[in-house]
């Protein structure tokens, strides 16, 4: 028997944690097989990613050219952002969507048709409360929920964050890469602060099992944390939590995948088979299709941040003594930029750093700023 290992399934639907699960399966199943992750999110921003599985001794099951959307019994149907073109990653804004309606995805790859089943959003859990708090190393980001009901369910989060960061060094040396002369910059230097917004992949679960309710109210959710050496603190943080009602089966589908995580994932985990899915395909029933879409209405909130607990972290190691020669033009070929003058135990140097040590654009920002900031 051939075997094989799925790897897209879990980088799939958990986002940026990679887990390593490895489930034996026959060749057969594999056969362009769909793997599925949507959110419904009934008031804001719906996503759907589908991807195929990925045999272990193949580079690429390739992408799918996919066409997909959500429609409603009402009759009402929510397209992409980008209208009907073809991908594997959607973005469906459903601002004014009806709470009161049921809601599926439907899906065009490879001739066929594929659909999840209807679903009725659940009421959204209200977001009382955003709240930050520290320890030695981290910062944690708290949320405080009201769920409007004496027994709370189970509910996910995602969450956006943006920052204001700034580089590593301000420069005080440059080079000519004509000349390659040293000069002092004149001016102010414009790639010093930046923006970056990153958002979440995978969800925050919150189970029944978990929660400490009182009349309905729960406290101290977390939702976030990182490291107080971490460039969120350099000025100011904002982050926007979603917060929504999960299904039974939704919720239990994600904590499995989490599972699979904990225990390693080997020859011996469960077959993905075993894992619920609420995807089919409707034109055709040989086809078999994995992944979830959970539906939800969607509550949201943002705050703003302004952290006292930056632990800053000493870069000058990163400094690489670099002397007018032909070294200059090799650093400078490896994404090295000289910073400043540096006084060693052998004396003064030309310390280099790379490029993103001085320059927030290339560590990863933009310096425009968001259209939400304060």
């Amino acid at each position: 028997m051939k075997k094989f290992v799925i790897t897209a399934l879990a980088a799939l639907l958990v986002g940026a944690c990679v887990y390593p699960y490895k489930p034996e399966l026959e060749e057969k199943d594999l056969e362009k097989q769909l793997v599925v992750d949507g959110k419904i999110l009934v008031g804001g921003t719906s996503t759907i990613t589908v991807n195929y599985l990925q045999p272990l001794n193949a580079s690429s099951a390739g992408i799918p050219l996919a066409e997909a959307w959500v429609e409603d019994d009402k009759g009402n149907k929510y397209y992409p952002d980008n209208d009907h073109a073809k991908g594997s990653y959607f973005v469906i804004q459903m601002p004014w969507a009806p709470s009161d309606a049921q809601y599926r995805t439907v899906i065009k790859c490879d001739a066929e048709t594929y659909v999840s089943a209807w679903l009725t959003p659940d009421p959204a859990p209200e977001i009382t409360d955003i709240r930050f708090t520290a320890d030695e190393g981290y910062v944690h980001v708290l949320a405080d929920l009201d769920t409007h009901m004496e027994r709370p369910g189970n509910y996910g989060f995602m969450y956006e964050e943006t920052w204001e960061f700034h580089s590593d060094f301000y420069p005080e040396l440059f080079i000519n890469p004509d000349t390659w002369e040293y000069y002092q910059p004149m001016g102010g230097y414009p790639f010093f602060w930046c923006y970056k917004s990153v958002a979440s992949q995978g969800l925050v679960l919150l189970g029944t099992e978990s929660l400490q309710a009182d009349g309905g109210i729960i406290r101290g959710v977390p939702v976030k944390s990182f490291a107080r050496t971490d460039t969120r603190n350099h000025r100011k943080y904002s982050i926007l939590v979603k917060a929504f009602a999960l299904s039974r089966e939704a919720y239990n589908f994600n904590r499995q995948l989490e599972e699979m995580a904990e225990i390693g994932g080997d020859l011996f985990t469960p077959d993905p088979g075993a894992l619920p899915s609420n995807v089919v395909c409707e034109s055709n029933a040989n086809k078999k299709a994995m992944g979830m879409v959970l539906v939800g209405n969607v509550s949201s909130k943002r705050v703003f941040f302004t952290s006292p607990y930056l632990i800053r972290r000493n870069a000058t190691a990163d400094f690489v003594d670099v002397p007018q020669n032909e070294m200059s033009y090799y650093y400078y070929e490896l994404n090295y930029r000289p910073v400043q003058k540096v006084a060693g135990e052998q004396g003064t140097f030309n310390g280099w750093a790379p490029h993103r040590c001085i320059n927030c654009v290339e560590a990863g920002g933009t310096l425009e700023k968001p259209y939400f900031w304060e």
